[in-house]
């Protein structure tokens, strides 16, 4: 079909335009993933090696208990902060299904994580020893990420969210392969890659984003 100055319409061009439009106001949107995977790589590898010190060496550990418990809530409750505080500028002026979507989404990361901390300490009420609930905590920390995280990933159709929900699974997985409180260095491995992940977002995004879906599409 011809249009008045002669040219023919190709609706495949059309159809290609407005998904590049679409992506680019997500992206314009969404939060910067680098910078998040950078915050909480950093925040993983802090936390993790605090609490790790106040159980190694064994028998002369290099921190007290409360001063590595300290440390470990007070960089995660940083990279809490920062993110959201990012994401909620990122996302100002924004309304509609996603926005829903999305609180009950993050919701679901707050209340997955409440329910795992009340099983473990009923577990350690129950008799479960320091080292037990040391095991407990990163594999049901990376088992309630990694899970909302790959779902997460096919919601939206993204494969850098694959890349992280796969990677935190395979620390959890990890970290039951390796007797308490060495464990702990696991989550320093989980820290450390998605540091990685983000550098490789900035670098190189070929190789870390895109689809999971090829031509399937994103949830706005």
């Amino acid at each position: 079909m011809d249009n008045k100055n002669g040219h023919e319409v190709d609706p495949a061009r059309i159809l290609q335009g407005i998904e590049v439009d679409a992506r680019q106001t997500r992206e314009a949107l969404s939060p910067d993933q680098r910078l998040l995977f950078s915050l909480w790589g950093t925040g993983w590898v802090i936390a993790f090696l605090a609490i790790f010190f106040t159980f190694a060496p064994l028998g002369a550990p290099l921190l007290p208990r409360l001063l590595g418990v300290g440390i470990a809530v007070i960089a995660f409750v940083l990279a809490i902060v920062f993110s959201a505080v990012h994401s909620a500028k990122r996302a100002v002026g924004t309304k509609g299904p996603s926005m829903v979507e999305g609180a009950i989404y993050g919701n679901t990361f707050t209340l997955g994580m409440i329910f795992a901390g009340l099983l473990g300490w009923r577990l350690h009420a129950s008799g479960l020893d320091a080292m037990g609930l040391l095991a407990f905590s990163l594999a049901a920390l990376c088992l309630v990420v990694g899970v909302l995280v790959v779902a997460g990933s096919l919601i939206w159709n993204d494969r850098t969210q694959l890349i992280f929900g796969a990677w935190i699974l395979l620390v959890g997985l990890i970290s039951l392969a390796v007797p308490a409180p060495y464990n702990l260095l696991a989550g320093v491995l989980g820290g450390l890659g998605l540091i990685a992940l983000g550098l490789l977002h900035g670098a190189r995004p070929a190789l870390v984003s895109g689809e999971v879906v090829r031509g399937g599409h994103a949830r706005a």
